[in-house]
């Protein structure tokens, strides 16, 4: 996936948390940082996924 794509996700994201939580000024580095923290999980997640791995434990 390139760094535009992900930015672009993030960048959507924040904008995402912002507007839930009224639009507060003055906020954009913190909730770009919550998104990117986010954005981030869910690839690594979707990642482990790809990979065959996943959060469940071993049957049995």
């Amino acid at each position: 996936m390139s760094n535009t794509t992900v930015e672009e996700k993030i960048r959507a994201r924040a904008y995402e948390l912002w507007q839930q939580d009224g639009g507060l000024e003055g906020c954009a580095d913190e909730y770009w940082h919550l998104a990117r923290t986010l954005v981030e999980k869910e690839l690594a997640h979707a990642g482990a996924g790809e990979k065959g791995e996943t959060d469940l434990p071993a049957p049995g």
